[in-house]
């Protein structure tokens, strides 16, 4: 929880992306992950040289299966290559706001909301053990 807590208020400079689906399978496509990439894993990187990971997991729940979550973990170097492209990075992170979007009583959703009200979404998506990322920016 402090990680998540220490992004507020940080200037990210790059998100580096891992291995990708093209879209998420038939099976699992339904309105929730609609305009989603679909990730194993995402490096935050900010303009203090700190970088954060973000991979999909399971948690476990006393007396049923394990819900559908995020890992947010503070690394030493990024292990990505691949650049998500947003054109307006740099941007100041104002807040970052969790969820459990999917109603599986843990956090399986993060919202960047940067400081011109612009947001990055990073969700865990079916089937279990991949994330998706999108934008929303604010019109001008």
């Amino acid at each position: 929880m402090s990680d998540r807590m220490s992004l507020s208020q940080k200037c990210l400079v790059e998100i580096r992306i891992g291995n990708n689906h093209e879209k998420v399978h038939s099976a699992w496509q339904d309105d929730t992950n609609e305009g989603y990439l679909i990730w194993y894993e995402i490096n935050l990187v900010f303009d203090d040289n700190t970088i954060y990971s973000i991979r999909p997991c399971e948690v476990e729940i006393d007396g049923r299966y394990p819900g559908l979550g995020l890992t947010l973990e503070k690394i030493d170097e990024a292990t990505l290559t691949g650049a998500f492209d947003i054109s307006s990075l740099p941007m100041k992170v104002e807040r970052i706001d969790q969820s459990d979007f999917l109603g599986e009583d843990t956090i399986n959703q993060y919202v960047l909301v940067f400081t011109n009200d612009s947001k990055v979404i990073i969700r865990h998506v079916f089937p279990p053990m991949t994330m998706g990322i999108k934008t929303e920016a604010v019109n001008a």
